[in-house]
């Protein structure tokens, strides 16, 4: 048994993961912290497939698993996790989305290192695997690892949203939106274990880096003295969330070499998630989240800006060429295409990015009319 002066409360939202809920939950009472320590808070969204009932058996057999359920369905993850944060006791929080899991001491190493640190959020690497492990990939980092190398790096930079020709595009542009390596305190020619910095500004390629809510852990006053919650995009919403703590926070330590999180990219027909459903709600859903972002981190700078907004413009202009619009939803989401640019009033990359995906939008629009 590990005894911790403090205690994790990790957050589940919980719709229609009956299938796959067991193993995540599983992963979480069995880890190697002792359950103890942990309060799961599971925040059942209106289930229709038997996952309501299967955390009210969790909460019979587990003291630390509480069984939340709603009257009304949210739409998304962000009302549940809001929920589970406001029902939430613990001196740190996590989340984890139900049909993931965690590795078995991914509570007990996060924690130690928030702790040994003494910063306000500690968070390390996800291996990324595909239909039930046909493929696997380490999630994106911008520094070398020393992982093993059986795992391809997830390529972030590889698609060409733009109309531009391959040549042109691998030659010159992906390199200039992405953004080349804006190296503060940590060398990249050589592999880096663990970054710990006192602000964001020291590190700002720490924001390339997948917002994902599961992989990190969070001082509660972090969370909870700056307001900090999940805004109501259905997709989204876990990239302002990311933003807004890593802007804020009084220190903030990465992992590199440490897989602490098992994400499944589900991908049969009958076993996907809302959020691989491409439509026009979560293309604007997407540029609110990048309109929000934006905003918080004008403040900070160009630099804070580009390496925060770019690589999402890039995936979601991407997305976009791959969609089928109406021409009333491409006028939807022009208009806030043109808000974003708004707001991108002096950076010359992002700015850059922006007018060529508004052009591509004005004439798929253009088409439509004719």
């Amino acid at each position: 048994m590990i005894l911790i002066q403090d205690k994790i409360s990790i957050i589940l939202p919980i719709f229609n993961v009956g299938n796959h809920l067991r193993g995540g939950i599983d992963s979480l009472v069995n880890q190697s912290i002792g359950s103890e320590n942990l309060e799961i808070i599971m925040v059942n969204d209106c289930s229709t497939d038997g996952s309501g009932e299967i955390i009210d058996e969790y909460q019979e057999i587990y003291d630390c698993c509480k069984a939340i359920h709603l009257e009304e369905n949210t739409g998304a993850a962000n009302g549940p996790r809001n929920i589970g944060i406001e029902n939430s006791t613990g001196d740190y929080i996590m989340f984890l989305d139900p049909d993931d899991r965690y590795v078995l001491d991914a509570c007990e190493t996060l924690y130690n290192s928030v702790k040994e640190e003494n910063t306000d959020i500690a968070f390390g690497r996800f291996r990324r695997i595909f239909t039930y492990g046909e493929t696997v990939q380490k999630s994106y980092s911008p520094y070398l690892d020393t992982l093993d190398e059986i795992y391809p790096n997830e390529n972030l930079e590889d698609a060409n949203p733009l109309n531009v020709s391959d040549f042109i595009w691998s030659n010159a542009l992906e390199r200039l939106l992405y953004g080349s390596d804006i190296v503060k305190t940590y060398e990249r020619k050589k592999p880096v274990d663990i970054i710990q910095v006192d602000s964001i500004k020291e590190e700002p390629d720490l924001l390339k880096i997948a917002p994902s809510v599961w992989t990190k852990i969070y001082k509660r006053e972090l969370i909870m003295d700056n307001n900090i919650r999940f805004p109501e995009y259905i997709s989204g919403d876990d990239m302002a969330f990311t933003v807004e703590s890593f802007l804020k926070a009084n220190g903030i330590v990465y992992l590199n070499n440490y897989f602490c999180y098992d994400y499944f990219i589900r991908d049969l027909p009958d076993d996907k998630s809302i959020t691989n459903n491409v439509n026009v709600k979560l293309l604007a859903d997407l540029l609110d989240s990048y309109i929000y972002c934006a905003k918080l981190a004008k403040p900070f700078g160009e630099e804070i800006i580009n390496v925060t907004v770019n690589p999402h413009l890039m995936y979601w202009a991407n997305t976009w060429k791959n969609a089928s619009m109406t021409k009333e939803e491409n006028e939807l989401l022009l208009d806030k295409i043109n808000k974003l640019k708004s707001i991108h009033n002096k950076g010359l990359k992002t700015k850059f990015l922006l007018s060529s995906i508004k052009k591509m939008i004005e004439a798929a629009i253009f088409v439509k009319k004719e």
